[in-house]
């Protein structure tokens, strides 16, 4: 465990309430090995008498408890003590039952079992973002609100959903946010969301990948250098960190800087201002820092390949983005959303998936995640060259490898779930672009009454045509 340095959230009283004694002693004691005070609570009425004859800062609580529960303990907290944040607790298994408590103004939450520095993560990261609001409101209240979930990102996974939830709530402010998550996830598209909405909206966003540039010359990439500082140095030149001057700056891929760049990072994380290489005068920067990686920091803090301190200074809110084949349902939208996208990019109006190549489709593991998925899409697209349907001889080298063809004598075997989930999808995908099922049965090379059976199998209503009068 990594204590904070100099955190202004050290010393902020925890309530814990959970009905069983044994966690609430143990996450006592490792949080106030943290730095923080603690105060416990066996059941959400305990709570309530808590909060109301002494002050806290923060409440962790279970969701599921005898007596009143952790949801209808929030409402209470939402309603007597409005802006005190509320951290659930819940069982894996239950994360719908998290989203709903986020949908109703919980901060953030934990599924079990969790490790003690995620725990100790989201508790800075809620008290930062309250200190952050209320900062922000000072200078524009007219300027924040409940947005809307992005509406360039497809989500529905419960745990995509709570992202975007806590996505939305520190757009407004100045927190520094931390993405996490494979590469293809994107992380990218999320932080130009999050800079989209901010209050910087209007200002400039930039964006590099910290392993693109080489470690010579990274530092005068990101905060300029003077004519003559090095071979090469033939005029002076501003770094991205002064080009980001009123907006936000992204790094992705933050955890391959080296030590040496990590503390010059942090001097100008901490003091707001930049050296250009070669240079005595420091230039003030005033911008919003987003980090990304597809590594786990906390390790290569153990490791001693990265900073802690640096750590938890752009570790003011982590965001999770899952990998692609963890996102259910998530799949085929955006795989319908791709599909749709490139037929109109390409001229064509009738795509069509035969669930042959669907099965090969879905059965491909995506290293590459959402990117990997799109490129593959525009190549299906490409390669039908002008032809309606999309089959397994038009689907990309990588796919058609990633499935053991079956004999053509013997029948095509899939998991039925897989099948008729895209087949659904597909269905309602043709009924929204035509007007008669005849029309939609053609695009997808089936019979009318066959349609017809598919639509009452699957439960998907018929919208009637209105008849002319």
């Amino acid at each position: 465990m990594h204590k904070p340095v100099s955190d202004p959230v050290v010393g902020a009283r925890i309530l814990l309430v959970d009905d069983q004694l044994s966690l609430r002693r143990s996450l006592s004691l490792m949080l106030q090995t943290a730095g923080f005070e603690t105060g416990n609570a066996a059941s959400a009425e305990e709570a309530l008498l808590a909060l109301s004859q002494s002050p806290f800062d923060l409440v962790v609580t279970d969701l599921r408890m005898e007596g009143m529960s952790g949801i209808d303990l929030l409402e209470n907290i939402r309603r007597r003590h409005p802006g005190l944040p509320v951290i659930v607790i819940t069982a894996y298994g239950s994360i719908e039952s998290a989203v709903e408590a986020m949908r109703r103004g919980a901060s953030d939450y934990l599924t079990k079992p969790f490790r003690d520095i995620d725990l100790i993560d989201k508790i800075r990261a809620s008290l930062t973002l309250v200190l952050n609001t209320h900062q922000v409101r000072s200078h524009g209240p007219e300027r924040l609100g409940a947005p809307a979930l992005p509406d360039d990102l497809v989500v529905s996974h419960p745990q995509m959903v709570a992202t975007m939830i806590k996505a939305d709530r520190v757009a407004q402010t100045e927190i520094s946010v931390f993405i996490t998550g494979e590469t293809g996830t994107g992380k990218t598209r999320l932080a130009r969301t999050i800079h989209r909405k901010s209050l910087r909206g209007t200002g400039p966003f930039i964006s590099i990948n910290c392993a693109s540039v080489p470690e010579q010359l990274l530092e005068s990439e990101l905060f300029g250098h003077i004519r003559g500082s090095f071979t090469g140095a033939t005029e002076t030149r501003p770094g991205l960190f002064e080009e980001a001057d009123g907006g936000t700056i992204f790094l992705d891929e933050v955890d391959t800087l080296s030590l040496s760049m990590q503390a010059k990072l942090l001097s100008a994380l901490q003091e707001k201002q930049i050296r250009r290489v070669g240079s005595n005068k420091l230039n003030p920067v005033d911008i919003r820092v987003i980090s990304a990686s597809n590594q786990d920091i906390p390790s290569l803090i153990d490791r001693g390949l990265f900073r802690a301190d640096l750590y938890f200074r752009i570790n003011g809110v982590r965001l999770h983005l899952l990998p692609l084949r963890e996102r259910g349902e998530d799949f085929y939208r955006l795989f319908i959303r791709f599909l749709d996208l490139y037929s109109a990019k390409y001229g064509h109006s009738r795509m069509v998936v035969t669930p042959r190549a669907m099965e090969y489709i879905k059965a491909y593991p995506y290293p590459g995640n959402i990117r990997e998925l799109e490129s593959f899409v525009e190549q299906m697209v490409v390669f039908a060259d002008g032809q309606s349907t999309i089959d397994v001889y038009t689907l990309p080298d990588e796919i058609q490898h990633g499935l053991v063809a079956p004999a053509r004598h013997e029948p095509v075997v899939a998991e039925p779930n897989r099948l008729d989930e895209s087949e659904r999808l597909l269905i309602e995908s043709a009924l929204a672009r035509y007007r008669h099922l005849g029309e939609a049965a053609r695009e997808l090379g089936i019979g009318r009454t066959t349609l017809w059976r598919k639509m009452r199998f699957y439960n998907i209503p018929l919208k009637r045509t209105p008849r002319r009068k």
